[in-house]
Order: C-alpha cells, then sequence, then structure tokens
C-alpha cells in the first residue's frame, strides 16, 4: 500500500464517523497536520465541509494561514471530490496536490446539486497549480456514501 492509499483510507475511516458522511485530511513531509474531525472554528457555522475543517485545523497546526506558501508540500485527500466552495479554498491556501475518492456524483443523494467538478475549478485557477489524483480507493468512499443515513 503506497502513501495515497494509506492517507486516503484515513479520511474514508473519518467519513464514517462524521455527521455527514465526508471526511478529509492534510499531509505534509509523511505527517497529518489537518484533520475534518477536529473541532475548528469552522465546525460552529454552516460552511463545515470536511475539506475546510482540515484546512482550519491545519492553519491551527502550523500557527498561521496556509495559504500560498504554508501550501507547498501539502496534499489534501478527501473522502469525496471537494465542491466548488471547498476546491477554492484548496487552491487559496496553495495546497499542491489533491487525492479524493467518491465523486461528485457518487455522493448526489446526500448533497444538493451544485457539481462543478473539482478539475474544473482549477482550470479556471490558472494562477494556482494542483495535481489532481481521482476516485482513489472510490468504492470504499462509495459504500460510506450508501450506507449514510441522517
Amino acid at each position: 500500500m503506497n502513501n495515497d492509499e494509506k492517507f486516503i483510507d484515513i479520511a474514508i475511516e473519518l467519513s464514517k464517523k462524521s455527521m455527514y458522511p465526508y471526511g478529509a485530511i492534510i499531509v505534509k513531509n509523511g505527517e497529518i497536520i489537518g484533520r475534518s474531525d477536529a473541532d475548528v472554528p469552522v465546525s460552529k457555522t454552516g460552511f463545515s465541509h470536511a475539506e475546510l475543517r482540515a484546512i482550519e485545523n491545519a492553519m491551527e497546526h502550523i500557527g498561521g494561514h496556509l495559504c500560498a506558501e504554508g501550501g507547498k508540500g501539502c496534499t489534501i485527500y478527501s473522502s469525496c471530490e471537494p465542491c466548488a466552495m471547498c476546491m477554492g479554498a484548496i487552491l487559496y491556501t496553495g495546497i499542491e496536490r489533491l487525492v479524493y475518492g467518491a465523486t461528485l456524483e457518487d455522493s448526489k443523494r446526500c448533497v444538493n446539486e451544485i457539481l462543478a467538478k473539482a478539475e474544473d475549478v482549477a482550470d479556471i485557477c490558472k494562477n494556482r497549480k494542483i495535481e489532481i489524483i481521482k476516485e482513489l480507493h472510490r468504492d470504499k468512499a462509495v459504500e460510506v456514501l450508501k450506507n449514510w443515513t441522517l
């Protein structure tokens, strides 16, 4: 099992324990520096998506902003493809890699139908480059979505 597989499995495990079936972690130099299951300020808002919670937790961990330089060398692992809002935040931070499991189409029954693909959002933001690894362990992530009940 490579590091991407190990870390996406952690994000998927977090999604199993979350109120909504999504989980995310941020990794830098092989160390998890942000987790969506951490109690961070954004969790008290209506925008408590897994990716945003992981970003907030990473900023607390490094003691400052994760923007641009702070995002260098970081990978965000998300159990599901990020929505347009979260993808914008990921690009804003300068995170260099995104690895996700399930697709937005896979999660349609759990979320509204704002289906702006992560790579489409990334294509619009030409000033930030990000490598995207799609659908890693998708079957495991989709299983969590299928088993989710409110």
